[in-house]
């Protein structure tokens, strides 16, 4: 186990903002993951286990405690009484792998070929576009803990709901994805190919390519919160570095020197006037990483406690 000091997470998160892990461990196996959980316990510090760091936002101040972030990354296709079945481990790349599976004709995860991120944290997330989303197609994941013990966990077993699992909730304590285990679908010849491909045209037109960590909120019922942030006038509003994309309102960009604090400020700063407009509250998707303060979290939580401020 290669434990590290001080290593910056900027690096490890597609916005490419914040600050270090007081500790940090690339892990390459579920047994390295296991030992870093154990060396956290025994230590009494703080853990976090991370994927691709795509819906993060790491405190520009850094981590405390110790970061693991999920290296190891095999897959394979297995037929399950006729059903192919995607057991990848919680590194894989998901986009990569969705691509993959469509050019053989294995669909069910097209939706997924542009997400950022990995394979884990899609799990812990249920992330999801274009229609679809992990918890439509999980069959079961495993879980590691401190001692190494190993549990597969079905789908009902993980409450899903919109963008969220008891695991990003963090319900079953210091647990980190080992191995996650998706259905696809046999398709005719050429047919999931295509549809990834239209996926990326959409994408393309309507998403932008410069530095983000994908969408900033959830969109609230009956409504985008693209839109709504669009009718507030925001789009193109920048704060230090970052910017509200001028292509998608509900993206913030890093064009290049970005802080963690720019993109807050630009999330407070769309919250409240969409909230003053509409009394609609944008509730975050991107999680706080690190040493952000109560009032900081609280302030991004909910309009009661960001008026008392």
């Amino acid at each position: 186990m290669n434990l590290e000091r001080n290593v910056c997470l900027a690096p490890h998160t597609s916005l490419r903002v914040g600050g270090v892990a007081d500790w940090f461990l690339l892990a390459r196996s579920a047994q390295e993951v296991a030992k870093g959980l154990r060396w956290a316990a025994d230590h009494g510090v703080d853990v976090r286990t991370i994927g691709g760091g795509s819906n993060l936002l790491v405190a520009d101040d850094g981590v405390e405690g110790l970061v693991i972030k999920t290296g190891f990354a095999q897959t394979a296709v297995e037929d399950r009484g006729g059903v192919p079945v995607l057991v990848a481990e919680a590194g894989a790349n998901l986009a990569n792998v969705a691509r993959r599976l469509a050019k053989q004709d294995l669909g069910g995860l097209e939706w997924a070929a542009n997400v950022p991120g990995t394979v884990g944290g899609a799990a812990v997330n249920n992330a999801g576009a274009f229609g679809g989303d992990t918890a439509s197609c999980l069959v079961a994941l495993t879980l590691v803990d401190a001692h190494g013990q190993r549990t597969r966990l079905a789908t009902d077993a993980l409450h899903y709901a919109y963008r969220t699992s008891v695991l990003k909730r963090r319900e079953l304590g210091d647990v980190a994805v080992e191995t996650v285990e998706l259905r696809l679908e046999p398709t005719v010849a050429g047919a999931a190919d295509a549809r990834v491909r239209e996926f990326n045209a959409q994408r393309m037109r309507s998403q932008p390519r410069i530095l983000s960590a994908g969408s900033v909120f959830a969109n609230p019922p009956g409504t985008f919160s693209g839109k709504l942030i669009d009718e507030a006038g925001l789009k193109g509003a920048s704060s230090g570095g970052a910017q509200i994309s001028e292509q998608h309102a509900n993206f913030i960009v890093n064009p290049g020197g970005a802080s963690a604090r720019d993109v807050y400020a630009l999330m407070r700063r769309a919250q409240d006037v969409v909230f003053e407009r509409t009394a609609v509250w944008l509730h975050a998707e991107i999680e706080l990483l690190g040493r952000w303060t109560l009032k900081e979290r609280a302030a991004l939580a909910a309009p009661l406690v960001a008026a008392h401020e």
